[in-house]
């Protein structure tokens, strides 16, 4: 019976912010991590309080609306009980699977790599940018904007899938057994072309889309 009941929120993000007085924070336990303690939960509830709102993202992270005089002091909150807020804006964003809730952590160590060197990268566009720890891509790297898939010891990538709507469609293989050593350069070309060639606002599948028979991909690809 609950599954059904109170389907419309008597709060929503857009309700509470028609004076631009909430602001939205994405949270979750990691990158990797998709387990949530305990204290992770009160402090969540805590932060909220009364007047906000707590919503499940279908981006594996929880979504609060909190005051925006109180932000900064929410996020240090969170924070101090290990919770990650994910970065907002027309940047890269990371995603990843579970690795199997870590019995198979073999691309753990180059996905923080990764993190560090991509995350937050100001792109035309919001890219979410997904590894997924094996060939069964079971959290959906290739209809993410960049599917990074690792196969032993390299990884395959996909890029222009449409994510939703009527044509959703998975990204294209675009490169294959790209080398461990050599995936975070090659994925930093591929978000520099963008930079450097994509239209302000526009989505990475219609720049892939637009720009796919272009010399710089074949060059890439070659190296």
């Amino acid at each position: 019976m609950n599954a059904f009941r109170n389907n419309i929120p008597e709060k929503t993000f857009a309700t509470l912010n028609e004076n631009g007085e909430f602001t939205r924070l994405a949270v979750s336990p990691g990158i990797i991590n998709k387990h949530y303690t305990p204290a992770q939960f009160q402090k969540i509830a805590e932060v909220v309080g009364e007047h906000g709102t707590i919503k499940y993202s279908a981006s594996y992270s929880i979504l609060l609306s909190v005051p925006s005089n109180g932000v900064e002091q929410a996020i240090k909150s969170l924070q101090e009980v290990g919770l990650y807020i994910a970065k907002q804006g027309s940047v890269v964003a990371m995603k990843a699977c579970d690795f199997c809730d870590g019995d198979k952590m073999e691309a753990a160590a180059i996905t923080e790599q990764l993190y560090n060197a991509l995350e937050g990268i100001e792109v035309p566009k919001r890219i979410r940018l997904n590894v997924n720890g094996c060939a069964s891509a079971c959290y959906n790297a290739v209809y993410d904007d960049i599917g990074v898939v690792y196969q032993k010891d390299s990884f395959d990538i996909y890029l222009g899938a449409v994510p939703m709507g009527a044509h959703a469609q998975a990204g294209a293989l675009f490169a294959k057994r790209v080398p461990m050593q050599h995936i975070t350069g090659f994925l930093h070309q591929i978000i520099t072309l963008y930079k450097e060639h994509g239209r302000q606002e526009e989505p990475f599948f219609k720049f892939y889309r637009r720009t796919k028979t272009a010399v710089f991909w074949q060059a890439l690809k070659n190296e």
